[in-house]
């Protein structure tokens, strides 16, 4: 078996019922190396900072563009005053 999805592919998510994973638009960061078991994805869920390892069938194909770097809220800020 081969993966069907390609890093930095942009996918929809499935939403959980048994964990807080919500559905909508997440990109592809890794393919997991497959033995046995579903094949197994690292994604980036648009609206959260949190990576999440989703089988394959959790995920299915978007019309979602990737997100402009420039849009996206960075994971920290650093606040400096000068004196």
């Amino acid at each position: 078996m081969t993966h069907q999805y390609a890093v930095g592919q942009m996918l929809e998510m499935r939403s959980s019922p048994t964990n807080s994973r919500r559905a909508g638009p997440c990109e592809v960061v890794f393919r997991l190396p497959h033995d046995s078991g579903p094949l197994l994805y690292r994604v980036r869920p648009v609206n959260d900072r949190v990576e999440r390892v989703v089988a394959e069938a959790d995920l299915f194909a978007s019309t979602e563009p990737r997100p402009d770097v420039a849009m996206v809220v960075p994971a920290f800020t650093i606040a400096i005053s000068r004196r």
